[in-house]
């Protein structure tokens, strides 16, 4: 038998796919548009050639770190649980392959494109060791932190689609690995520092943080704790094969079918109680949706979701006020704000973006779909029904974060520091700009989610999607065109430059939601039955004869 079949084939598979050869140039021409801008951005200042190369190094190295800790989650998150679901893995374990096959076939194929791309992302960062203010020994360590943390994120995913079947909480769980073993640690180091009035933060609490490797990577030797690096990496790199020794170890035994024990019954059915309330409840609930749309009594008849969404709210805060009463007043400040207000506002969107395309992606995958069109509901009750869906989910939290938004505008006024008119009055435009974009995002989010989840194979990937389509590609336009914009110094006789790049941010904020949003809402209307009733093999060859739909979606 040949040692490891899988890995051979899933590479001839995507030696054939264009995505291979597109990643590479897409992550390439990313990094070159991000360091053009960057540079124009410190040429403008004047700055000298060896600051530049730095500044610029230090950029590219940690959107290169964000890179591969995402998209090595992405990736492969769902590479196992997709079989499961399907019914395909029981197959995969009839022949002579063992768990080690399916993990590292599977693994191989799905990290492909993402570590062409990382590859593609080097000779772009090679760039500053030619300006100066970059060694060698920097640059070597930063490559070698990227291929770690990829690893280690790939393996990850692996063991989190290994446990789970669905898509959704494979994701989340590969997360929630990630959040686990990178902010605990060095939290509770900064707890303990805290209580026990050390002199110096602890740096050992560090090492068990993977994320703390791109730390580690910059530290000069000079500063006594250079030997940290190589400990960092080698536990980094032990977390990795530890996850894909384990997933090699379940994946085999967990592709079954597993009947609920009594117990376990009785402790779900007292979390469904605390969740959703008692049966008669549950049922008035139920009554009442069914009463308003039908399609909203199936997508939004529990409340399980919108739950989770507020605990994970409620443990922010949590956090937030630990924090304020572990620094006091150091912690009140605008810095503290602009981050909160960021990182609220990011995962909300993301939780909309996944929402919006999951029960079109699931219902087509299923049929359901199909045989929801086949009853007296319509396309449009269909849409209306999933839009008060995610209002009902997300109407509290978005209200809840607007508020803290505005206590973030109130607070920056009363702050010791004495500010001018003016930057006050940036202060204001910032926060209600931040706030106008926040809601038109989420709106936004909604209908292209529920486009994509119809058109795309997986949630994953409708998940990114809209989220490239809403949040990146704004930024995108605004880095490509303020570097044209330098290059052509269009910018050096304006006065009040910030109000300049603010409102111009906004304004492309508000095209790109409207562009994408109306197409979402068009092709929602126009080609819902057509793509509802296709199969995901469905692949045109030319032109097609005019198919005739039967009476019943005929008429919709």
């Amino acid at each position: 038998m040949t040692f490891l079949p899988i890995v051979g084939r899933e590479l001839r598979v995507a030696a054939r796919k264009r995505s291979t050869h597109f990643t590479r140039l897409g992550a390439v021409l990313i990094a070159i548009l991000i360091g053009g801008f960057f540079g124009v951005g410190m040429q403008q200042m004047s700055a000298p050639p060896y600051i530049v190369g730095k500044s610029l190094f230090g950029v590219l190295a940690v959107l290169s770190f964000i890179y591969c800790i995402g998209v090595g989650i992405l990736v492969t998150s769902d590479c196992l649980s997709v079989e499961k679901r399907d019914g395909t893995m029981g197959l995969l374990f009839l022949t002579d392959l063992r768990g080690y096959d399916v993990v590292l076939g599977k693994l191989v194929a799905n990290s492909l494109n993402a570590f062409y791309g990382m590859l593609a992302i080097f000779p772009v960062l090679a760039v500053p060791l030619l300006l100066g203010g970059v060694t060698a020994r920097e640059f070597a360590r930063v490559m070698l932190v990227c291929v770690n943390l990829m690893f280690f994120s790939l393996a990850s995913g692996m063991f989190a689609s290994s446990v789970s079947r669905e898509e959704r909480k494979a994701m989340g769980l590969s997360i929630l690995i990630l959040i686990l073993l990178s902010a605990v640690p060095p939290l509770l180091g900064l707890y303990f520092s805290a209580r026990t009035n050390w002199g110096s933060y602890p740096m050992a609490f560090l090492i068990p943080s993977p994320v703390y490797d791109c730390y580690f990577a910059f530290v000069p030797k000079a500063a006594g704790i250079q030997d940290f690096f190589w400990w960092k990496i080698a536990l980094t790199h032990g977390y990795a094969w530890l996850f894909l020794v384990l997933s090699c170890f379940i994946v085999p035994r967990s592709w079954q079918e597993s009947s609920s024990s009594t117990k376990t019954a009785s402790w779900r059915g007292f979390a469904r109680w605390i969740v959703e309330g008692s049966r008669e409840n549950r049922d008035a609930l139920r009554r009442r949706l069914l009463d308003t749309n039908a399609f909203l009594w199936l997508a939004g008849r529990g409340r399980g979701k919108t739950v989770v969404l507020w605990s994970f709210l409620l443990g922010l805060a949590v956090i937030w006020l630990w924090c304020w009463a572990t620094f006091g007043k150091e912690w009140l400040n605008k810095g503290t704000y602009v981050f909160t207000a960021i990182f609220l506002h990011g995962i909300l969107k993301y939780f909309m973006a996944t929402e919006a395309c999951r029960r079109f992606v699931e219902d087509r995958r299923s049929g359901a779909l199909e045989l929801l069109l086949s009853t007296p509901l319509t396309v449009q009750e269909i849409i209306r029904g999933q839009r008060l869906a995610l209002l009902r989910q997300f109407s509290g939290p978005v209200l809840a974060v607007g508020i803290i938004d505005c206590l973030f505008l109130i607070l920056g006024f009363n702050e010791r520091n004495a500010y001018s008119s003016r930057e006050e009055t940036f202060w204001a435009v910032i926060c209600l700009v931040g706030i106008s974009i926040f809601i038109f995002d989420m709106i936004a989010l909604g209908w292209v989610g529920m486009w994509l989840g119809m058109k795309s194979r997986g949630a994953n990937r409708a998940t990114l999607g809209s989220l490239a389509r809403i949040v990146i590609l704004r930024w995108v336009i605004f880095a490509v065109s303020l570097m044209i914009f330098g290059w052509l110094s269009l910018f050096r006789s304006i006065s009040h430059e910030e109000y300049v790049f603010t409102l111009y941010w906004f304004a492309i904020s508000v095209a790109i939601n409207l562009l994408f949003m109306l197409l979402a809402k068009h092709n929602l209307n126009r080609k819902f039955l057509d793509i509802a009733t296709q199969r995901f093999d469905f692949k045109p060859l030319g032109p097609q004869k005019k198919t005739t739909l039967p009476p019943v979606l005929a008429t919709r």
